[in-house]
Parts: C-alpha cells; structure tokens; sequence
C-alpha cells in the first residue's frame, strides 16, 4: 500500500512517519517577551531580500524571546528578530533571523512558512525583578543578552500588531534546474491574551535591555543591534499558526535566475 500523502504521517517528510502533523499548530500558555527598538538602517539593509524595505529610517526592530511550556511540538524556547517593513504597500513584521532548540519547531518552520530557523543554546529565567534570555551558538558563544522588568500593567494597543512576513527559500537539487522555491510568506497568527479575573489581559510593560554580545559571521544577528530603546512588554498567550499565503513569487516574477538560484 502507498503513502497516504493526505493523513498526518504524510503530510511532512519522512513520508509515511512525518516529523510534525498538518497545522494550525497549537500553543497553550506561552511566554513572550521583546524589545522594540531603532537600529541601523545601513546594518538592517543587508538582512532584507528584494522588495522588502524599512518603513522608517532609522527602521524599526524586535527581539522576541519565548517559553512555550505546551505546544504541537512539544516545550521548546525560541528567539527571533522582527523588521517593521513595507512591500508593495502593505506593512509586515518581516523575520530574518530566528533560534529554536526543538528539531520538530525547526523543520515546520522552515518548510511551511520559510523561517529561517537554526538549533542554539537558550536559558529563559527569572531573578529578582527582571526576566533574562540568553543565547549561545555554539555553547560558549554568548550571541545575545536580553532582560526585562514588569514595571506596569499595558494595554492591548500599546502593541503593534501586523502580518509577520519571512522568506521561503528553497535551493535547487538539481544544477541544470533553479530553486524550489523564492517566495515572501505572509502570516496571520491567530489567538489572544490569557486573561485574569481581577486584571484582565496578562500583558505588562517594562523597562527593556538588549545586548548582542559578541559579532558572529555566521550568526550575524549583531546587525540588528540597537540604536536606541523604545518599549518593552511580556505578555502570556495562547496562540495557533495556520497554512501562511504567498505575496511575492521571486520564481514567477523572474526576480531569481532559474538555474543559478
């Protein structure tokens, strides 16, 4: 009998054993804190695909970390950067850069959506009045520092919210054909705040620090660095990511050479 490529087992490779099942993909409870600040737009420039630009300059970033204790993949961390963007007259968080330490998380993301994921070494905790994220690739490489205090209560529009864009780059397996595929993927997160009796949304603001302490050719996330703070907010969640949808075709619009990627 052949794979069944409709039902959960053949949905993801390996065929007939997938590695993660067919979204929405589910997260209960999670943790997440960033940082919204300016960086260098000369810097931020070199991190963006064609078509993708600022919309701001200096432009505008964020650092998220992550503790999502219960998810479709299991508990995991992750950390990503976001550029507030703009691409044919729409504005997106585009994502350049992200780091999971969960091989399920890693590949979903990758394939579906285009996050360009890699495996690092991350510690979220608490002590005295700060949160602390820390991130290492390879151990002992410390690539960021993030803290954060719960200084006040937020309010849901404190928060910009936006379609998150990434990149889904596929390369070529074959020298006499191009890449899979070149396309910008659109995501609209579907979820909301976990709520409390007497406080209502479990969101707060607070006083945010970001260091990207040590540059790294291959990780090159100290591009990113801010130039000056501007907010920052942790806030606990329940959320589900859909199939994403697809704004920009490189491929069809002959933007990527078809045999030289």
């Amino acid at each position: 009998m052949a794979i069944d490529l409709t039902g959960p087992s053949g949905f993801s490779m390996p065929m007939g054993a997938s590695l993660y099942p067919p979204p929405p993909h589910h997260f209960h409870g999670a943790k997440l804190a960033w940082a919204t600040y300016e960086a260098d737009a000369e810097a931020v420039a070199r991190m963006l695909p064609p078509g993708v630009k600022p919309d701001s300059n200096p432009p505008i970033c964020e650092l998220w970390v992550c503790d999502y204790p219960s998810t479709t993949f299991g508990p995991y961390l992750e950390a990503y950067v976001h550029v507030r963007v703009e691409v044919d007259g729409v504005r997106y968080w585009y994502q350049p850069v992200i780091f999971t330490n969960r091989e399920p998380a890693l590949a979903a993301g990758r394939e579906i959506w285009g996050y360009a994921k890699k495996l690092a070494t991350m510690a979220w905790r608490e002590e005295a009045e700060q949160i602390i994220f820390t991130i290492e690739r390879p151990v002992g490489k410390r690539l960021v520092t993030f803290t954060l205090s719960r200084d006040r209560l937020a309010r849901p529009d404190e928060v910009e919210g936006l379609p998150i864009l990434s990149l889904r780059y596929i390369p070529p397996s074959d020298p006499e054909r191009g890449p899979a595929a070149a396309e910008l993927v659109r995501l609209d997160v579907e979820g909301g705040l976990h709520q409390t009796p007497v406080l209502g949304d479990v969101l707060w603001a607070g006083r945010a620090s970001v260091a990207f302490d040590s540059p790294s050719e291959v990780d090159p996330w100290h591009l990113f660095k801010p130039t000056r703070m501007l907010a920052g907010h942790v806030q606990t969640a329940n959320f589900s990511l859909p199939l994403g949808k697809v704004v920009k075709d490189y491929l069809a619009e002959g933007l990527v050479d078809g045999k030289n990627g």
